[in-house]
């Protein structure tokens, strides 16, 4: 059981850094309620497009708007 913590928590940072690099690399993902490959037009989720924003990306947007509502 220790070892299977210390894996994990020698694993976890360099899994989390690998995911915001992700998401600040490619902050858009294809939407998953749509089909593959195609846009629908009638998706809520996507509105349409076809992509829609990595949940990483949206929780960093967020931050970001939180900071500057509360700095300025």
């Amino acid at each position: 059981m220790a070892t299977a913590l210390t894996l994990l928590a020698a694993c976890l940072p360099s899994i989390t850094l690998s995911y915001i690099i992700v998401c600040l690399t490619w902050p858009w993902r294809r939407c998953v309620r749509c089909r593959p490959g195609a846009k629908n037009r009638t998706c809520r989720t996507c509105g349409g497009t076809g992509m829609r924003p990595r949940l990483g990306w949206q929780l960093y947007v967020y931050l970001r708007r939180l900071y500057r509502d509360g700095t300025h």
